[in-house]
């Protein structure tokens, strides 16, 4: 008969109580990231407006063409930066 592997001979552990200062701890550290990403929000929204508006009143097509490549690239790291927050905001709620 084959031995079972040691694994399965392992006595399991009683789990260990949670350490609420690690926990405060994580939560302060997911704020901070929070309160940056929004910061980084409000800079990208800003610079996407800038970049729009001189999007729209652009009349030479290679700059125009340059600027709708900026907004486009902005429009992304806009949207990864909010998903972020969001997926942030739902992490913090669950610790609640």
């Amino acid at each position: 008969m084959a031995k079972p592997p040691p694994s399965a001979l392992k006595t399991s552990k009683p789990a260990a109580k949670p350490d609420h200062r690690a926990a405060r701890r994580s939560e302060r550290e997911i704020r901070k990231e929070m309160n940056a990403l929004e910061r980084n929000i409000a800079r990208l929204d800003g610079e996407k407006k800038a970049t729009n508006s001189h999007l729209m009143s652009a009349t030479d097509p290679a700059e125009a063409l340059r600027l709708h490549n900026e907004v486009t690239a902005l429009t992304s790291e806009l949207t990864a930066a909010e998903e972020r927050w969001c997926e942030l905001q739902a992490e913090v709620t669950e610790e609640e």
